[in-house]
């Protein structure tokens, strides 16, 4: 496929560990669940043991502390990869669909985005936030066809049709989505696991560098006009 393909462009970008810099799902469950359980599930999700959907599910269920709470200390101390809203700005200006597909939950990524002052289509999971622990309410379908599990790849192919996806993350929950997109920005676990494979991405360390690389094929066409 030609980057300068005049089809319609869609992004989809991850956003914990993505849009922000560090996983605030990681954060939160080992800072106000058990670390003991978080631990486990992690250790059992990336020794292949357990689905990522279990591991959610299981690593929130300890967490106590009231919604408002989280929602207060994460606004303190969240910090945004530099350029997110260049990027939007960029999507708005062309035309192209920005769409944040997260495995966290839309409870704490809507103030985080309010608060950078960026809106943008979102599709997350849902929480309820009990006293007496935190339950998941997962979104997505129960199984792929191509990984086994719950994953992102079926909102990957909702967005398909005629456009070009331009699938962003840098985590496990990503692997399967970004498989299924046309062309794929990653950074950390994520470029680790797809050059294991052979699998074509282009690295990037802030937004500033994918808005870049986005604008290349419209500058190399004014080029040569």
């Amino acid at each position: 496929m030609s980057r300068g393909s005049p089809r319609p462009r869609v992004l989809v970008v991850d956003f914990d560990g993505t849009v922000t810099k560090t996983d605030l799902l990681d954060t939160i469950a080992e800072r106000f669940g058990d670390p003991v359980v978080y631990q486990e599930v992690e250790d059992g999700l990336h020794g292949g043991g357990m689905p990522l959907r279990e591991v959610i599910t299981r690593e929130f269920r300890p967490v106590r502390k009231p919604l408002e709470d989280v929602v207060r200390w994460v606004l303190e101390n969240v910090e945004l990869r530099p350029g997110f809203g260049e990027l939007v700005e960029l999507a708005d200006e062309r035309g192209w669909r920005v769409v944040i597909v997260s495995s966290g939950f839309h409870e704490l990524i809507e103030p985080i985005l309010e608060q950078a002052g960026v809106e943008v289509e979102l599709h997350a999971n849902r929480v309820d936030p009990r006293p007496d622990g935190w339950i998941v309410d997962w979104r997505y379908d129960e199984s792929c066809d191509s990984c086994g599990e719950s994953c992102k790849r079926s909102v990957v192919r909702a967005f398909a049709g005629d456009a070009e996806i331009v699938y962003i993350g840098d985590g496990y929950s990503d692997r399967c989505a970004a498989e299924a997109s046309d062309r794929v920005f990653a950074t950390r676990g994520l470029a680790r696991y797809l050059g294991e494979r052979g699998v074509p991405f282009e690295g990037f360390d802030d937004f500033h560098e994918i808005a870049a690389s986005l604008r290349e094929p419209e500058l190399e066409a004014a080029g040569s006009g």
